[in-house]
């Protein structure tokens, strides 16, 4: 038997030298070398009296070059700490620097192989979701990776599709691209880094615009736009459903599989379109007859798409909503959008004011308000930071209603 196999046989006859040896290759493993010490506080009378033995006197704390130190005084002579370790345990030992630099090698050599197959990995490998799949199953990360592989080079469609139809043929599963799974998440990270554009993953505007610009639809039935007085045409014509609801002063939801196909929108009387926030707002409008579009509390693809078309076609777009950070910030994104085609209704100071707002806002809402930076919501944005209150389109209607009364000769409104 060799002298480290005899030493490492004469520690594990005593249950104190195993403790004593754990410890030691955790310090070792920390340092990366023979250094610190190990306390034996919590080592039992019996335990420390071993130990006390081995050394000749009393211990309360071993250094690891004390105990390398001791083994020269005794037969295992020539034998080291670290070969003595190595012996006992079975394995290398490695330090926590070297496990990390070889976790960051074997990370590296993973992700290049991915980029040399798929040059989009490279643009999205450091987001946190990817990473995080790495470390909890690097099988599915790549299975995932091969998956929007094959996606990425069917796209973009020459016609539009539904997300789970694309995802049944790709896949052969409706689900595969469900966006909060891996390949959804993955899928949406590689448009958003290979499809020409700026676009925000964490909006749910952009992101339908974003997957529509590639020929998929998320959702072309229950996304959809409310509206009234508004005409449209497709390459066949007029189309009636818009002629009909119009002369009948009716309110359409269309979805978003019926906005596409049309090739132009316009008011049904005057030239201008008032958009509003909420739908109650919009069901007291109608009594007016004036064109509208009711964003129902988000800027959805089926409302944007509608709006583009409106807006292309010369209308005077005007925007009324909520006096709360949301709505500000939606008022701002109709602005950045539609630029001069766009116009503020009812957002000044004064309107505001007459709001009566009286709606608490937690910290975390008024914080939205440092993204608002449109100069003519800065007055409002100003107040409502000081008065720490919201106030919403419900309490001025009778001024909506008086200027959509006084619309006749496309006035300009505060």
């Amino acid at each position: 038997m060799s002298t480290a196999k005899e030493a490492s046989a004469f520690f594990r006859s005593e249950p104190a030298f195993h403790r004593l040896l754990v410890e030691m290759k955790r310090k070792y493993e920390s340092l990366g070398r023979v250094g610190g010490t190990v306390s034996l506080a919590a080592f039992s009378d019996e335990e420390r009296e071993t130990i006390a033995a081995f050394f000749g006197k009393d211990v309360s704390r071993v250094s690891l070059s004390d105990l390398e130190k001791q083994l020269e005084q005794t037969r295992f002579a020539g034998i080291g700490l670290v070969e003595l370790l190595e012996q006992y345990f079975g394995e290398r030992l490695v330090s926590k620097r070297e496990q990390r630099q070889a976790a960051e090698e074997e990370r590296e050599r993973f992700f290049a192989r991915l980029v040399k197959e798929h040059h989009w990995v490279e643009a999205v490998r450091s987001q946190r979701f990817v990473q995080a799949a790495y470390e909890t199953d690097r099988n599915g990360l790549e299975a995932a990776v091969r998956l929007v592989g094959a996606a990425l080079r069917r796209l973009p469609l020459s016609s539009y599709m539904r997300l789970p139809l694309f995802a049944q043929q790709v896949a052969g599963d409706p689900h595969a691209f469900d966006l909060p799974t891996l390949s959804g998440k993955l899928l949406l990270a590689a448009l958003q880094a290979t499809v020409p554009g700026e676009w925000d993953v964490a909006s749910v505007e952009s992101v339908n615009e974003l997957l529509q610009s590639v020929g998929l639809l998320r959702e072309d039935i229950l996304n959809f736009v409310t509206c009234a007085n508004i005409l449209a045409k497709t390459e066949n014509g007029s189309h009636p459903v818009f002629s009909a609801a119009a002369e009948t002063n009716a309110a359409l939801n269309v979805p978003l599989r019926e906005v596409l196909p049309l090739a132009r929108a316009y008011p049904a009387r005057g030239g201008t379109v008032y958009i509003v926030e909420n739908a109650g707002v919009f069901s007291t409008l109608l009594d007016t007859r004036a064109p509208l579009v009711s964003t129902n509390g988000q800027m959805n693809l089926a409302t944007m798409k509608l709006l583009d078309l409106l807006a292309v076609s010369g209308a005077r777009l005007l925007y009324s909503g909520d006096f709360d950070p949301e709505g500000l910030a939606m008022a701002e994104r109709l602005l950045e959008r539609y630029g001069s085609a766009v116009a503020l209704w009812r957002f000044s100071l004064d309107d505001y004011v007459a709001a009566n707002p009286a709606v608490e806002l937690p910290p975390e809402r008024l914080a939205k308000l440092a993204s608002i930076s449109a100069e003519d919501l800065l007055p409002v944005k100003e107040e409502m930071k000081r008065r720490k209150k919201a106030g919403y389109q419900e309490a001025i209607i009778g001024r909506l209603e008086g200027d959509i009364e006084k619309d006749g000769a496309n006035k300009s409104f505060p």
